[in-house]
C-alpha cells in the first residue's frame, strides 16, 4: 500500500483548534478530506503553535493540542543538516520565504511530501509543493 503523506503547517492547525479562528469551519472540512492520510509535522510547527495557542484558556489549550499532536502525527525531528538546507532554500527564494516556511519545505522534499495542509500563501508556487486549503 502506498503511503499518502501530508504535512501540515502551524496556520492549519491553529485554524483546526481554535474554534474562534475565521478559517476554523474550513480547517475542520479540510481536516476530515485528509483524514486517510499520514500526517507529518515538525518540531518548529509544535514550537509555533504553542506560541499562538498559550494565549487560549489560560495556556490550558496546549497542553491539549501538544498531547493530540504526539498522538496522532509523525513529528519530524529536525537537525543541523535540515537548517542548512533551508537556509538554502531561503537563499534560492531571496529572502521571501520565512525560515520556518523554508524548513518545512526542506522536510517534504527529504520525506517526499508533496502535499502541504496550509493557509500560508508563501508556500504557492513553490517547486513541489501543492498547497491544500
Amino acid at each position: 500500500m502506498v503511503r499518502r503523506l501530508i504535512f501540515l503547517d502551524t496556520s492549519f492547525i491553529v485554524a483546526l483548534v481554535n474554534n474562534s479562528d475565521d478559517r476554523h469551519n474550513k480547517a475542520v472540512k479540510l481536516a476530515s478530506k485528509i483524514q486517510n492520510e499520514e500526517k507529518i509535522v515538525s518540531n518548529i510547527v509544535i514550537i509555533e503553535v504553542l506560541n499562538i495557542l498559550r494565549k487560549f484558556k489560560d495556556g490550558k489549550l496546549n497542553k491539549e493540542v501538544f498531547r493530540i499532536i504526539k498522538d496522532n502525527f509523525q513529528i519530524y525531528l529536525e537537525d543541523m543538516g535540515v537548517y542548512d538546507d533551508a537556509l538554502n532554500i531561503q537563499l534560492r527564494y531571496k529572502g521571501k520565504l520565512g525560515f520556518s516556511d523554508s524548513i518545512m519545505i526542506t522536510i517534504m522534499k527529504r520525506m517526499n511530501i508533496v502535499k502541504i495542509a496550509s493557509y500560508d500563501r508563501h508556500f504557492d508556487g513553490k517547486e513541489g509543493i501543492v498547497r491544500i486549503h
